[in-house]
């Protein structure tokens, strides 16, 4: 039985070349930077599966996916983004976009999608564990996933997306601690600390899409309640967008 074909189109060829590496073993892969090449790809290479970034230059990810369908071509798609909203959403849901992750990616989570994806024949909603959806939002803000808080993050957002109405200190630090067999207090400090670092070494243009600036034009350092609510609000916009 042949290998899978695999088209990985990404600007970013840090990502890029260590996708193709990881994934080299047990799939036909071809590599592309922008949208053009990736499209013409499509039509001769004929891919199973396509990791595609939805803001590749020269065709952005929507157009290409739009071009592809009017074709008849419609491989097995993971979408990546830095952004999303509600219209990428809807669009990527419309063009059968299988999995939509947030930008930056982990490489070994990008390869479990893939793989995941490549044992399903059937297309599905653009679709996100909120586990993974939830890490990829800590990472795209530069949450240092070596500190304590960086999970306690994560469960924290998954958890507050599920009940957005419960109170953080009495009820969400509490089921966290519980979760990761710590105390309440201590997942509070740790957040905080968290977040700290990453505010302190933040990328504006990342931070912009979920936190508006202050009249200095500085974005504010958030609290954890508004960074824990703000990014399980985006993370029920994905699943409502996005899962089944």
């Amino acid at each position: 039985m042949s290998a899978p074909k695999l088209l990985i189109a990404d600007s970013n060829d840090d990502f890029r070349l260590a996708l193709a590496e990881a994934l080299q073993e047990h799939y036909h892969v071809h590599c592309c930077q922008n949208g053009k090449n990736a499209l013409e790809l499509l039509h001769t290479y004929r891919p199973d599966v396509l990791v595609l970034d939805l803001m590749l230059p020269e065709l952005d990810g929507i157009s290409l996916l739009q071009a592809a369908a009017d074709s008849g071509i419609r491989p097995k798609v993971l979408a990546t983004s830095r952004f999303v909203n509600d219209y990428v959403l809807e669009m990527t849901k419309h063009l059968g976009v299988n999995y939509l992750m947030m930008k930056p990616c982990d490489v070994q989570s990008t390869v479990n999608r893939i793989q995941d994806l490549n044992r399903h024949p059937c297309h599905s909603p653009a679709a996100s564990d909120p586990k993974v959806y939830a890490s990829n939002l800590l990472l795209s803000l530069g949450i240092p996933t070596k500190l304590r808080g960086y999970e306690y993050l994560r469960q924290a957002v998954v958890l507050m997306a599920q009940d957005p109405e419960q109170s953080i200190t009495k009820e969400l630090y509490p089921a966290v601690g519980q979760l990761c067999h710590c105390k309440a207090g201590h997942v509070e400090r740790s957040i905080r600390n968290a977040i700290d670092a990453a505010w302190h070494r933040r990328d504006d243009r990342v931070w912009m899409q979920y936190f508006s600036p202050g009249p200095d034009g500085t974005i504010p350092r958030p609290t954890n309640a508004a960074l824990i609510s703000r990014l399980a609000d985006n993370l029920l916009l994905n699943q409502e967008g996005t899962l089944v």
